[in-house]
């Protein structure tokens, strides 16, 4: 994986994921400098190039995908949470809540191995480097899995427009959120294993939020509900 963006790449480096890094040779930015003293110390080779189009370039090891398992033993042993996306398909949403889910304190990501946007260096510069720090696995089947979950005591929530009131809706962990894609929301397997659908009602005309802004508005709410019980 090839990533450009300075945020992603200094996230990389933190992961300790990143085998080499390409520089202009003229460039003086301080945030450039710092990487650059950073991949030093940790022995990674750094190269000064002539490249007017390149700022800083790093290869970067694949993001490796988590077991299920793993990330369901973290989620209950932490009391905490985690992120089902239902054919989520434009990057762009994909980055954006693994950014939050990361941000929150996300157990791990559950995405589909087919019909859905993989990992990639825009996801990865979307997610301004979090893709490096959360657990991320690819199923087969999300129903089966969510199935599976829910033997562990994990409830299942859903985020759909046809649901209770998020404020009316219990959020105590371990709890799966399901949050489905663009166009077709949840799917109607993965919805039957949901344990309960929660909307966000707003004030404006228009009817939905993103799926991005939504993932992370219902993300705040279980901390803000699981932090002040503590």
């Amino acid at each position: 994986m090839r990533i450009e963006d300075i945020n992603s790449i200094s996230e990389a480096l933190r992961a300790g994921m990143v085998n080499k890094i390409l520089v202009r040779k003229d460039l003086r930015s301080s945030r450039i400098r710092r990487v650059i003293e950073e991949a030093k110390k940790e022995k990674i080779p750094v190269s000064y190039i002539q490249d007017k189009k390149i700022r800083i370039s790093a290869d970067v090891s694949p993001v490796k995908y988590a077991d299920l398992d793993e990330i369901i033993q973290k989620c209950t042993a932490s009391n905490s949470f985690m992120v089902f996306l239902d054919s989520v398909e434009d990057p762009n949403n994909l980055g954006a809540v693994i950014r939050s889910a990361e941000f929150f304190g996300c157990s791990g990501i559950i995405i589909p191995k087919r019909r859905a946007v993989q990992l990639s260096d825009t996801i990865a510069k979307v997610s301004a480097g979090a893709v490096f720090h959360i657990a991320i696995t690819r199923v087969s089947n999300l129903a089966m899995s969510l199935k599976k979950v829910k033997k562990y005591g994990i409830s299942v929530v859903g985020l759909e427009l046809d649901g209770k009131e998020l404020i009316n809706v219990d959020l105590s962990p371990p709890v799966a959120f399901v949050v489905g894609g663009e166009d077709r929301g949840i799917s109607s397997t993965t919805k039957k294993q949901c344990d309960s659908l929660i909307k966000i009602t707003g004030r404006g005309k228009v009817s939905s939020l993103n799926l991005s802004v939504a993932s992370a508005i219902i993300m705040h709410e279980f901390v803000r509900r699981n932090e002040y019980e503590r």
